[in-house]
């Protein structure tokens, strides 16, 4: 799957199209932020869910980067309903995100 963003828009940015349909109504609902030193297997995992709820703890299996820090941002459709994850891994000093 490939990300897909409208024109940019000054002082907005570029929109964030569905992967499925194109549409670009998308809603994010899910944040998680893992924060760890290179390669080490501990670090911290911030949850904050559709309903504002966070939790802290130590869980660092679902972090999108193999070696250091990352972020998943859970989106949803309005046009079609898909349901996908937005990430941003760093790995050797670069920042890549993906959409899945």
């Amino acid at each position: 799957m490939e990300l897909k963003f409208e024109s940019y828009h000054e002082g907005f940015g570029s929109n964030l199209m569905c992967p499925y349909c194109g549409y670009n109504y998308v809603h994010h609902e899910e944040i998680e932020i893992f924060d760890r030193c290179e390669d080490e297997k501990a670090g911290l995992h911030v949850k904050i869910d559709a309903d504002g709820a966070a939790s802290i703890d130590m869980d660092l299996h679902n972090n999108p980067s193999p070696r250091r820090h990352g972020l998943a941002i859970k989106i949803w459709c309005e046009g079609c309903d898909a349901k996908s994850t937005l990430t941003f891994v760093q790995h050797k000093g670069m920042t890549y995100i993906d959409i899945n």
